[in-house]
């Protein structure tokens, strides 16, 4: 799986862009941002979704839009 994605050039560059930032502050920020989200209580609209994802799963109904996860991953480690 990862091979795949590291075959398509722009996801493999920008992984490579942002394994090569120095960016030590960035990433404590954002693991602060990830506590407070954590200490936060989920919703009940997030818990629905949480077991919709559970039933689907469950049922093996549940599909990975491998694309756009690469996508939304790529854009989350250039931030």
């Amino acid at each position: 799986m990862i091979s795949h994605l590291m075959s398509n050039s722009a996801f493999s560059s920008t992984i490579n862009q942002a394994n090569n930032k120095n960016t030590p502050q960035v990433n404590q920020a954002r693991n602060e941002q990830v506590e407070d989200k954590q200490k936060t209580s989920p919703s009940k609209a997030t818990s629905s979704k949480v077991e919709e994802i559970k039933n689907a799963i469950k049922n093996g109904s549940y599909q990975i839009d491998m694309k756009g996860s690469a996508e939304k991953l790529a854009q989350e480690l250039l931030r």
